[in-house]
């Protein structure tokens, strides 16, 4: 019986102190949501986009598009500028519950930003209160 009590202490231990390197804010462990998205010319019937994430999770949108422009995020003003064929990263922390619409704010001539040529919405942010 000595065994099992010198085993269950080394494994409050071992508990405590991998517990106590973690920490309650590492941030690997903080709870996150990787999205792909492609954007292309919309198709007819084509479906709404929703990207599902909690209060508080790390959101990163993986982006790749065949136009040149800008990708915002309303409601959080996170924005990341497209080149045609390049995949960019958006990573941000969703704190407020709501719907945000990401749009695509697409420019005819990515060198003069006065050439905007589109706005249309090609996903939803849905943030669930956690």
């Amino acid at each position: 019986m000595l065994w099992v009590a010198a085993t269950f202490g080394m494994l409050v231990v071992l508990y405590l102190g991998l517990r106590a390197s973690i920490g309650e804010h590492d941030t690997r462990l903080a709870p996150q949501s990787v999205y792909a998205m492609l954007i292309a010319a919309p198709q007819p019937g084509e479906a709404m986009t929703v990207l599902p994430v909690r209060q508080n999770e790390t959101v990163t949108l993986s982006i790749r598009s065949d136009r040149a422009g800008d990708v915002h995020v309303h409601g959080y003003d996170q924005n990341v500028t497209l080149k045609v064929g390049a995949e960019v990263v958006l990573s941000f922390v969703a704190k407020t519950p709501g719907i945000y619409p990401i749009h695509l704010h697409e420019k005819q001539n990515p060198a003069d930003p006065n050439t905007l040529v589109a706005h249309r919405q090609v996903a939803v942010l849905e943030v669930k209160e956690y």
